[in-house]
C-alpha cells in the first residue's frame, strides 16, 4: 500500500511508474499543512489555497529534481515558501496590507529564548467546549495575536511557523528559507522576543483585571 511508503520512497516509485494515485497520495498527506502554514503567513484564505495549487504545480514540474540531501517535507515547503513570499512581496506592490493568524497558545512558546531545536513545540488547544465567558476571552485573544503578529517581520514570522507550529528542525528551516543556520536560530529567537513584547502588556493587563474582580 502506498501508506506504507515513506515520501522518498512515494516519490522514486512515481519517478519509476508515472502512476497518478502515488502522486495523489504526495498530495493528500501534505495539502493541508502547505494550507495551513500559508494561510497564517498570509492571513488570506482564497490566496491561501492559490499557494496550496501552485506549490503542488510546481512539485509536479521538478520531481526529477529532488534529490534527498534533503527531507522531502522540507523541499516541499521551500516551494511553499517561495510561493507565498512571492505573493507577499505582490501584495506589498499593491500597497495591500496582510495578516497572519496563529490558533495556538503563544504562551507555550514565549518563556523560551529558541535555544532548542526540537518540534511540535506549541501546544494544541484542548477539545473541550468552552463556556461563554471562554470563548469571549479566546477571541478577544485571537484578535492581540494577530495584531502582534501583523508587526513582525516576514522572515521572523515565518521561521516560527515553521518551527512552532510544523516542528521543522534548525536544519530543515534553513532548507526552506535558504539561509544557514545561525540564521534561523536568530530569526526565531528575535522573532518570539518580539512577540512576547508585543504581547506582554496585554497579559498583564488581563492579569490585573482578573486581581482586581477576585478582590470584588
Amino acid at each position: 500500500m502506498n501508506l506504507d511508503l515513506n515520501d522518498e520512497a512515494l516519490v522514486e516509485k512515481f519517478r519509476q511508474t508515472k502512476d497518478k494515485t502515488l502522486f495523489k497520495s504526495l498530495v493528500r498527506r501534505y495539502q493541508n499543512r502547505i494550507y495551513n502554514a500559508a494561510y497564517r503567513m498570509l492571513g488570506n484564505k482564497e490566496e491561501a489555497e492559490e499557494v496550496v495549487q501552485d506549490t503542488f504545480i510546481k512539485m509536479h514540474q521538478s520531481l526529477d529534481k529532488f534529490r534527498n540531501q534533503a527531507s522531502f517535507a522540507a523541499w516541499l515547503f521551500r516551494i511553499s515558501h517561495n510561493v507565498s513570499i512571492d505573493r507577499l512581496r505582490a501584495r506589498r506592490r499593491k500597497n495591500k496590507a496582510g495578516f497572519a493568524l496563529f490558533s495556538f497558545n503563544p504562551l507555550s512558546t514565549l518563556g523560551g529564548d529558541g535555544d532548542d531545536d526540537r518540534g511540535g513545540v506549541v501546544q494544541q488547544v484542548a477539545d473541550e467546549r468552552p463556556d461563554p465567558q471562554q470563548e469571549i476571552d479566546l477571541c478577544e485573544e485571537s484578535t492581540m495575536i494577530e495584531q502582534s503578529l501583523r508587526r513582525l517581520p516576514e522572515n521572523q514570522r515565518a521561521v516560527l511557523i515553521l518551527h512552532d507550529i510544523e516542528g521543522f528542525s534548525y536544519q530543515d528551516i534553513a532548507e526552506i528559507i535558504g539561509a544557514n543556520i545561525g540564521t534561523v536560530r536568530s530569526r526565531l529567537h528575535y522573532g518570539r522576543q518580539k512577540l512576547k513584547e508585543l504581547l506582554l502588556p496585554y497579559y498583564f493587563d488581563t492579569k490585573t483585571k482578573v486581581t482586581e474582580n477576585e478582590r470584588t
